[in-house]
């Protein structure tokens, strides 16, 4: 039998996923600077916490304008529940303040009219997209383009699929998984795919028994056959040293 390509596998992964997964409505557009800050928030966490952690920037800041000259505690205490809040609230900060230094504003709107290399190439001069996450988060959700965000959690699960070499690094996984899923699938696509992530492809020991995708995966035939293997062998240990305890006729 054939190999199947990466597009036909891909293709398969997404289906068995939304046998599992009910996804609620995604974010569909965003200002450029609203992006660039819900990357930021949402790389390494779930679409819930991001989402929330938005909703209350929006909510608890008069504008863009508060955030920039507010300290780092107070950015920290939107962020509350995530991981790396001071990290992350130092790079939201810091791109308000490039932003406000390069523009005296706030708007970046109009790099929208522009072709995406060039908003693209306009945009990298900021800090903030160091984080492939981020630039990937901006091209779907403001500039309308093909665009799946790699972040660590997904990376993991995407090499525990084969779909990700070790040495590959994230823009190279982003630029696999854009080739290979079109993109009218492609923010469906990303959804699953940090789902499965944060629910049994975890970090550490994966719960691969329970995963949708147990039948296909790669790690999980592999754990499964390393687990058979064990339990043959304590079973042969078992026997073993029953023969050696029987008492002699």
């Amino acid at each position: 039998m054939a190999t199947p390509s990466k597009t036909q596998f891909l293709t398969e992964v997404q289906a068995l996923l939304k046998k599992r997964y009910k996804i609620g409505p995604s974010v569909e557009k965003l200002t450029i600077l609203e992006a660039v800050v819900y990357g930021i928030i949402h790389e390494d966490s779930t679409r819930e916490q991001a989402n929330q952690a938005l909703a209350r920037f929006k909510a608890g800041f008069f504008d863009w304008n508060e955030v920039r000259v507010s300290s780092l505690e107070e950015i920290q205490g939107v962020l509350d529940g995530m991981t790396d809040v001071e990290g992350r609230a130092f790079r939201i900060r810091r791109f308000l303040r490039q932003l406000f230094e390069k523009t005296y504003g706030f708007n970046l709107e109009p790099l929208t009219k522009k072709p995406q290399k060039e908003s693209i190439k306009a945009l990298e001069e900021y800090d903030a997209f160091a984080s492939d996450y981020v630039l990937g988060t901006v091209t779907r959700l403001a500039l309308g383009g093909h665009a799946i965000p790699v972040d660590h959690p997904t990376l993991r699960a995407l090499r525990r699929l084969g779909i990700a070499e070790d040495s590959t690094d994230v823009p190279g996984v982003r630029g696999v998984l854009e080739r290979s899923v079109p993109k009218n699938r492609g923010v469906e696509f990303s959804d699953l795919i940090e789902e499965l992530a944060h629910d049994t492809c975890v970090e550490g020991e994966p719960d691969c028994p329970a995963c949708e995708l147990r039948k296909i995966c790669p790690t999980a035939q592999v754990r499964k056959a390393e687990a058979s293997e064990a339990a043959k062998a304590t079973k042969t240990a078992a026997k073993g040293k029953a023969g050696k305890t029987r008492p002699a006729e």
